[in-house]
């Protein structure tokens, strides 16, 4: 449940840090966003709609369970053993 609820945050993260702008001193074009969360999100919404805010949901989460399962697996392990 985390993972959708900030995956809209992490949409305009990855949008903003991959802004031609942010390239400028490489040789980049103008910036679209212009570091401007609230223009990120706006034109992000324009766009796709509003599931362009859960794009990369899905392999988000095939990092994120099986990373909490052994998470837990050797937080159980390791209190069993040291007790």
């Amino acid at each position: 449940i985390g993972s959708y609820v900030t995956n809209p945050m992490d949409v305009i993260k990855t949008r903003l840090q991959t802004d031609s702008g942010s390239l400028s001193s490489m040789g980049g074009g103008a910036a679209q966003y212009g570091g401007s969360i609230l223009k990120c999100a706006a034109l992000t919404l324009e766009e796709g709609g509003p599931s362009a805010f859960l794009r990369g949901s899905v392999p988000r989460l095939l990092h994120k369970v099986p990373a909490n399962a052994f998470f837990f697996l050797f937080y159980e392990f390791f209190r069993t053993v040291l007790q």
